[in-house]
């Protein structure tokens, strides 16, 4: 469970990145969900595959308390970002949100943030599940505090006036404090997508996550990875089981399309990838400039380690010139 490892580490995001453990954190662990949709039984699932030749079945369908379906599926970063982000610490709770926001189309961690930002100004108090429901169905009725709320966190917080807002280039943070978890806060901060996980996570890398000391080079490297990845149309799980192993993604390619790939070739292309998502920023208007995590992440300890994100800007700017 992502949900007890982030914990451990002082780096799960709790009411709006100001604590980075939660008192609740046991109750929507991932261990957590597992044994209430084992013994609830009914039309609840542990796993579930995304096609039927999936070995991982990474999803899962969770019930309410008679047996019947309330969402399919519940993961990690909503269960952070609609859980101990907003001081919500109910799993079925949890898990409406997560309904409604899938009914309506709306992405749980920009909304997660978003939930964030608007107990922040005082719209909410964290750990008000019903409130935070409540909020949802402004959006739902395109109320102009719903329409607000649509924009995401950084557009809600500019147009509230709040300082505090968990985005880069935009985009609301995910469920991993950057200062708890440097490598991953480097990719938040240098990726061209903006806050985003899934552009290079370094979670589950066997480092000190709250050392400054080699976490630039850790994320570069998830980053090119992941670019190859995305390109490709591999599902992020197969990482794990191929990372160390390139070889044996140029084996499927060749098996495949009788094309022989040097050694090097999807470091290349992860690296070409990222270049032209880069380039493109530029012509956006995005500059290097944008390369920062929110200065609160710099500036404020983070209970209960007291770590902040040290990571020089020189570090972050010039990521991409090695």
């Amino acid at each position: 469970s992502t949900v007890m490892l982030t914990q451990s580490w002082g780096g799960l995001p709790t009411r709006n990145f100001r604590q980075g453990t939660f008192e609740h954190a046991e109750a929507i662990s991932g261990e957590a969900i597992y044994r209430l949709i084992t013994t609830r039984g009914g039309e609840g699932t542990p796993t579930e595959a995304c096609m039927s030749v999936c070995l991982i079945q990474c999803s899962n369908i969770y019930p309410d308390a008679e047996g019947r379906r309330l969402v399919g599926k519940i993961e990690y970063e909503t269960l952070a970002m609609c859980g101990s982000n907003l001081g919500i610490g109910d799993p079925d709770t949890i898990a409406r949100i997560n309904q409604r926001c899938n009914a309506l189309g709306l992405d749980t961690i920009e909304m997660g943030t978003a939930l964030g930002v608007a107990a922040e100004a005082g719209l909410m108090e964290f750990g008000d599940g019903e409130r935070a429901l409540e909020l949802l169905e402004e959006v739902a009725r395109g109320t102009p505090l719903g329409r607000l709320l649509g924009q995401g966190c950084a557009v809600l917080g500019r147009v509230l006036g709040v300082e505090r807002v968990p985005a880069v280039k935009g985009q609301g943070m995910p469920a991993y404090d950057p200062r708890a978890i440097k490598g991953t806060g480097v990719t938040f901060a240098t990726s061209p997508m903006g806050a985003d996980h899934t552009a290079g996570l370094t979670v589950f890398a066997r480092v000190d996550h709250h050392a400054a000391e080699g976490q630039v080079e850790l994320s570069r490297q998830a980053q090119i990875d992941r670019a190859a990845f995305d390109a490709l149309g591999l599902c992020a799980f197969l990482m794990g089981s191929t990372a160390g192993r390139p070889e044996l993604l140029l084996d499927i390619l060749r098996a495949g399309y009788g094309v022989e790939l040097g050694p090097g070739w999807l470091n290349e292309l992860g690296r070409q990838v990222i270049e032209m998502e880069r380039a493109f920023n530029l012509r956006a208007g995005i500059t290097p400039a944008a390369d920062r995590l929110p200065a609160f992440f710099e500036r404020e300890p983070l209970p209960p380690h007291g770590e902040t994100f040290d990571i020089p800007p020189d570090a972050l700017r010039n990521i991409w010139s090695t």
